[in-house]
C-alpha cells in the first residue's frame, strides 16, 4: 500500500505543477496578444493621419484599409511625427470618420485644433517653390520579450526529470524487476497521454511534442530496463555482444514511436531526429551482427547511397502511380524537405569517413605503414568507395558547378586506384590495373561526351595516371619478368594516348609524347634481355627509338621535332660523359633537320639548315674523336665537314651570314685550342693549323666580318712562342720561322690588298688586315730576347711593317717618317760592318742627317720641320764638337771644320743666315780651341793691347754713326 501511495503522489505532483505552469502561460499569452492588437490600432491611426494630409493637398482619399497585423514595415511620414515632437502631454489623434483636420490631444486640457499653416504669398510676385518630399520615418519594432510558455515548458521537463531521479534514488530498490519495467513503461504511457491532453484539449503543440518525445525516450528506457533484468531472454542482456541487440531493439521501438508522430508534429527538428534515429538504429544492428568499424562504415555508405537514390527518385516522381501510397504511408510531403537535408548531410559525413579509410588502405597497400592502423583493402570496402564515387557523380549531375565536376573526377580517380589494389595480383600488376582503369575511364568519358567532364577533372585523372606510370617504371627497373615489363609498357602507351588527347586542345602537350614514349626504351631493354644469347646495348636501343620517331615525324608530320632533338641531344651528352663510344646521335639529328628543311620556307628553312649544320659538326667531332686522340686531326675532320656545308651554302647564295662566319670561327678556335691544349702533338700539326688559319682568315677578310677576323688573328699570335717552347727551338729556328712566315704572308697580302681599305659604297666601313697589324707584338717580343743580328733583321722587318701603312693616304707621312727612323736605327744596330775609329762617329751621324733631310721631303709644307731639322743637325754637330774636344784629335777637328765649311759656303750661296752664323761660330770656335797652345804661349800685355785697340775702334764706330 505504501508503494502505491508513493507512486500516486509521484505521478500526480508533476501534473499539478504542469497545470499551474500551463495556466500561467495561457494568461500571459492572452495579455501579450491584447498588447499587440492595441499597438497595431495606434499605428493604423497614425497612418490614416498621414493619408488625410495628402487629401488636403487635392488627392483622392484612400479606401479604408483592412485590419492588419503590425510589422516592422509600417512607415509614418516625418511631418506627422514632428507635429508632436517635444510637446509634453500631447498625442496625435486621427478620427475614424476621416475628418478634414488632424487633432492634437492635450491630455491636460482636452482636444484642440492643429495650428493652421502660414498664409501663402501672392503667387505672381513670389512663385511657390517645389515642395520637398516628405521623408517617412521607420518605426522600429519593439524588442521581443522572452516567451514565458517556452520557459515554463523547459522548467516543467526539468522538474519531471528531477522527480524521476529522486524516486529512483529513494524507492527504486524496493520494487521487483517486473514492477520496475512496468513502471518505466507506465511513465512512457503517462507521457504519451500527457501529450495527447496538451495537444487535443489544451491546444499547446510544443508542450505536446515535448511530452511525446519523453514518452518515446522512456520506451527506449523500458527496453533497456527489461534487458538489464534479463526479462526478454538470455540473448538480450546488457553484457558483451548481446548489449547491441538490446540497444537495437530499444532504438527500433523508439524510432517506430517517433515515426508515428511525424504526421502530428510537423517540425523540422523533429523530422531530422526521426531520420537520424534510423541511422542510430542501423548502427546498433551492425554491432549486434558483429561487424567491426570497417563493416559498419561500409554498410552506412551503402545505406547513404540508397537514401541518395531514394531522394533523387522522389524529386523526379511526378506522374508516378505509387506516389499517393508513399505520401500516405512511407514519406509524407511535409517530410521531403527535411529528407533532402538529411540525405546530403548523411552522405557527406560517411563519404568523408570512407575517403579517410580508403587513404589509409592505399597507404598500407603501397608502403605497408598506416597512421590509422592496418586497414585492409577488401571487395566490400571497394564497393563502398565505388558507391561513394557514384553518389558524388549523381550529385554532380544535379549540380553542374565546376567544383562538383572536379570532385567527381577526384572520387573516380581514387576509386579506380583503390579498386586496382583489390585485385588478387602482385603490387606491380595492381598499380598497372589502376592505371589502365584510370586511363580507360578518362578516354571513355571524353569519347562519350560525359556532361561531368571538366578540364580540371581531366588534369586530376591524368595526374593519377602519370603517377601510376612513374611508379611502374620505377619498379620495372628492378624487375626482369616479362609480365611486369609488358604491363609497364602498356601503361606508358596509355599515358601517351591520354597526352595525345590533351594535345588536341594544347598543341604544346602533343610535343611531349616522344618524351613519354622514351620510357619504352627501358622496358624494351629488359624484354630483349629475355631472348637467349642476345645482349642489347642501351645506346643502340635509344638510337633505334630516335630513328623510329624521326622517320614517323617526317612521314606523318607529328610535330615532335623539339622533343626528338632534346632526347637525342641529352642521350649523346650522357653517353659521352659516361666514357662510352656511342652511336652518332648528332649526325642522325642533323639528317632529320636537313630533311625537314625541304618542307619549310623562308627564315624557318634557314634555321633548320643552321641546326643541321651545328648537329653535323658536333656529330663529326664526336665520331672522329672516337677514332683518334689527336685533337688537331679531329678538328680537320670537322673543318672538312664545315667546308662542304659552306660550299653548298655558297652555291645557294646563303653563306654570307653571321651564323656561317661564327660557325667557321668556332671551328678554327677549336682547332687552335686543340693544338695549344695537347703538348704531345708533333711539329707537323703546325701545318694544318696554319692552313686552317689561312683559309678562315682569308674567308673572314673577304667577307668583311672584321670582328671574327680580329678573333682569328689573336688566336694565332701565340703560335710561334708556343711552338718554340714546346719543341725546344733554337733562336735561329724560332726567329727564322716567324720572320719568314710574316714576310711571306705580308708580301702576299700586300700584293692583293692594302692593310687598310675603305669599302666601296660604305663610307664608315673599313677592311682591316688585323693579323699584319697585330703581328708586331710577337716580333717585338722575339727581338727583345734575340741577338744583335736578329734584332737588325727584325728592325728591317719592322721598316717593311711600317711601310705597309704608306698605302693609306692619311697615314702616309707618318709611316714614312717612322720607317726612316727605324732605318736609321737598323743602320746603328747592324753588326756586320766595323767602321774605323776616326770616322765611326761621323758615319753613324750621317743617317741622322739624311733622316733630317728626308723630313723636308716628307713634310714639305709644315712650318715646324725647319726647326726640327735645325735641332737634329745641331745635335749631330754638337756630338762631333764634343768628340773633337774630348779626343783632341786633329783629324776629327779637320773633319768638323770641313763639314762646317761646306755648310758655311752652302748657307752663303742659299743666303741662309741661320746656318751661316752657326757654321761660322763653330769654325772659329774649333780653330781657336785647336790652337789653344799658341794663344796660351803669348804674353799677357798682348791681350791688353788687343782689348784696348778693340775698345778704341768700337768708340770711333759709335761716334761715326752719330754724325
Amino acid at each position: 500500500m505504501e508503494i502505491i501511495m508513493i507512486l500516486l503522489i509521484w505521478l500526480v505532483a508533476p501534473f499539478a505543477e504542469a497545470g499551474v505552469i500551463i495556466g500561467l502561460a495561457i494568461a500571459n499569452g492572452r495579455h501579450k496578444k491584447r498588447i499587440q492588437e492595441l499597438t497595431c490600432q495606434l499605428e493604423r491611426q497614425r497612418l490614416y493621419g498621414f493619408e488625410r494630409e495628402k487629401t488636403r493637398a487635392g488627392e483622392m482619399p484612400p479606401d479604408p484599409p483592412k485590419p492588419e497585423t503590425l510589422s516592422d514595415g509600417w512607415l509614418v511620414p516625418a511631418s506627422i511625427v514632428k507635429a508632436s515632437w517635444g510637446q509634453t502631454g500631447k498625442t496625435i489623434v486621427v478620427p475614424q470618420e476621416y475628418p478634414n483636420t488632424v487633432h492634437i490631444i492635450n491630455r491636460n486640457k482636452g482636444p484642440e485644433p492643429a495650428p493652421e499653416p502660414n498664409p501663402k504669398p501672392n503667387p505672381e510676385l513670389y512663385p511657390e517653390p517645389a515642395p520637398e518630399p516628405d521623408h517617412p520615418v521607420r518605426i522600429r519594432k519593439a524588442q521581443p520579450c522572452f516567451y514565458q510558455g517556452t520557459a515554463a515548458l523547459i522548467i516543467g521537463v526539468v522538474f519531471v526529470v528531477l522527480a524521476g531521479l529522486i524516486f529512483a534514488t529513494t524507492a527504486w530498490h524496493v520494487l521487483p524487476s517486473y514492477c520496475k519495467v512496468i513502471m518505466v513503461l507506465g511513465f512512457s504511457g503517462l507521457f504519451f497521454g500527457s501529450s495527447l491532453l496538451a495537444g487535443k484539449i489544451l491546444k499547446i503543440q510544443r508542450t505536446s511534442q515535448a511530452f511525446y518525445i519523453l514518452g518515446s525516450i522512456f520506451l527506449f528506457l523500458t527496453v533497456l530496463t527489461a534487458g538489464y533484468f534479463g526479462l526478454i531472454g538470455p540473448e538480450f542482456i546488457l553484457k558483451g555482444q548481446n548489449r547491441y541487440r538490446v540497444l537495437w531493439v530499444g532504438s527500433m521501438v523508439t524510432e517506430i514511436a517517433m515515426l508515428a508522430g511525424t504526421r502530428k508534429f510537423r517540425d523540422r527538428l523533429y523530422t531530422q531526429s526521426c531520420f537520424w534515429g534510423m541511422t542510430v538504429s542501423m548502427t546498433f544492428l551492425m554491432g549486434a551482427l558483429g561487424l567491426g568499424y570497417a563493416g559498419c562504415l561500409h554498410v552506412m555508405v551503402y545505406y547513404s547511397f540508397l537514401l541518395l537514390l531514394w531522394d533523387r527518385g522522389i524529386r523526379k516522381r511526378q506522374g508516378w502511380a505509387a506516389a499517393r501510397f508513399l505520401d500516405k504511408f512511407l514519406l509524407p510531403e511535409f517530410m521531403e524537405a527535411g529528407l533532402g537535408f538529411f540525405v546530403n548531410l548523411h552522405f557527406w559525413i560517411f563519404s568523408g569517413l570512407m575517403a579517410l579509410e580508403a587513404a589509409a588502405g592505399w597507404m598500407t597497400g603501397i608502403t605497408g605503414f598506416s597512421l590509422l592502423g592496418t586497414v585492409r583493402i577488401t571487395p566490400w570496402s571497394t564497393l563502398a568507395l565505388g558507391l561513394t564515387a557514384a553518389g558524388i557523380s549523381l550529385k554532380a549531375l544535379g549540380d553542374r558547378r565546376m567544383e562538383m565536376c572536379v570532385l567527381h573526377s577526384v572520387s573516380m580517380a581514387a576509386f579506380l586506384q583503390y579498386a586496382g589494389f583489390c585485385l588478387p595480383f602482385g603490387p606491380i600488376y595492381q598499380i598497372a590495373a589502376g592505371a589502365f582503369m584510370t586511363g580507360g575511364w578518362f578516354l571513355a568519358e571524353r569519347k562519350k561526351g560525359s556532361p561531368l567532364c571538366s578540364q580540371a577533372g581531366g588534369c586530376v585523372l591524368t595526374a593519377a595516371l602519370a603517377i601510376d606510370t612513374l611508379m611502374l617504371v620505377a619498379q620495372s627497373l628492378s624487375r626482369y619478368d616479362l609480365g611486369a615489363q609488358a604491363a609497364t609498357s602498356a601503361a606508358i602507351l596509355l599515358l601517351a594516348a591520354v597526352t595525345a588527347w590533351w594535345g588536341r586542345q594544347y598543341p604544346i602537350l602533343h610535343k611531349t609524347i616522344p618524351v613519354i614514349l622514351y620510357a619504352l626504351t627501358m622496358t624494351a631493354g629488359k624484354i630483349l634481355a629475355q631472348v637467349p644469347g642476345l645482349e642489347p646495348r642501351y645506346d643502340v636501343i635509344v638510337f633505334t627509338y630516335i630513328l623510329i620517331m624521326a622517320v614517323w615525324d617526317v612521314q606523318r608530320r607529328g610535330r615532335f621535332g623539339e622533343a626528338i632533338l632534346v632526347i637525342g641531344t641529352i642521350a649523346q651528352i650522357l653517353f659521352q660523359i659516361n666514357g662510352q663510344k656511342p652511336l652518332p646521335f648528332f649526325i642522325l639529328l642533323a639528317a632529320y633537320l636537313f630533311l625537314w628543311s625541304f618542307r619549310k620556307e623562308g627564315k624557318l628553312q634557314e634555321w633548320y639548315v643552321k641546326g643541321s649544320c651545328l648537329y653535323s659538326l658536333a656529330g663529326v667531332y664526336i665520331f672522329a674523336g672516337s677514332l683518334t686522340d689527336n685533337g688537331v686531326a679531329v678538328m680537320m675532320w670537322v673543318t672538312a665537314a664545315y667546308g662542304a656545308e659552306y660550299a653548298v651554302m655558297c652555291y645557294r647564295g646563303q653563306a654570307r651570314t653571321w651564323f656561317w662566319d661564327g660557325a667557321g670561327l668556332t671551328v678554327f678556335l677549336c682547332t687552335m685550342a686543340a693544338f695549344y691544349w695537347n703538348p704531345g702533338l708533333s711539329v707537323w700539326n703546325l701545318i694544318p693549323c696554319l692552313a686552317s688559319f689561312a683559309v678562315f682568315y682569308v674567308m673572314f677578310y673577304r667577307g668583311g666580318n672584321m670582328w671574327f677576323h680580329l678573333a682569328a688573328a689573336i688566336a694565332v699570335l701565340p703560335l710561334p712562342l708556343a711552338a718554340a717552347l714546346r719543341y725546344g727551338w733554337t733562336e735561329n729556328q724560332a726567329c727564322g720561322f716567324t720572320g719568314a712566315a710574316v714576310l711571306i704572308s705580308g708580301i702576299l697580302f700586300r700584293y692583293y690588298r692594302p692593310i687598310l681599305r675603305q669599302r666601296e659604297n660604305v663610307p664608315a666601313a673599313w677592311d682591316v688586315d688585323w693579323f699584319h697589324i697585330l703581328v708586331i707584338l710577337p716580333l717585338v717580343s722575339l727581338a727583345l730576347d734575340a741577338g744583335r743580328g736578329w734584332r737588325f733583321a727584325y728592325t728591317v722587318l719592322a721598316v717593311l711593317y711600317v711601310l705597309q701603312y704608306a698605302a693609306v693616304k692619311p697615314l702616309r707621312k707618318g709611316s714614312l717618317t717612322i720607317a726612316s727612323a727605324l732605318a736609321v736605327l737598323a743602320f746603328w744596330i747592324q753588326p756586320y760592318i766595323q767602321w774605323p775609329d776616326l770616322i765611326r762617329l761621323e758615319v753613324q751621324l750621317a743617317p741622322a742627317a739624311l733622316f733630317s733631310w728626308s723630313l723636308a721631303r716628307i713634310w714639305k709644307e709644315e712650318a715646324f720641320i725647319p726647326w726640327f731639322q735645325t735641332a737634329i743637325c745641331c745635335l749631330c754637330l754638337g756630338a762631333m764638337i764634343l768628340d773633337a774636344f774630348y779626343t783632341g784629335n786633329v783629324g776629327d777637328a779637320l773633319i768638323l771644320e770641313a763639314v762646317c765649311l761646306v755648310i758655311f759656303l752652302w748657307a752663303h750661296v742659299r743666303k741662309c743666315v741661320r746656318w751661316f752664323r752657326i757654321s761660322g761660330i763653330i769654325i772659329v770656335t774649333v780653330a781657336l780651341y785647336m790652337t789653344k797652345s799658341f794663344w796660351l804661349s803669348l804674353s799677357w800685355w798682348v791681350y791688353l793691347l788687343a782689348a784696348g785697340l778693340g775698345l778704341i775702334i768700337f768708340a770711333a764706330y759709335t761716334e761715326l754713326k752719330k754724325h
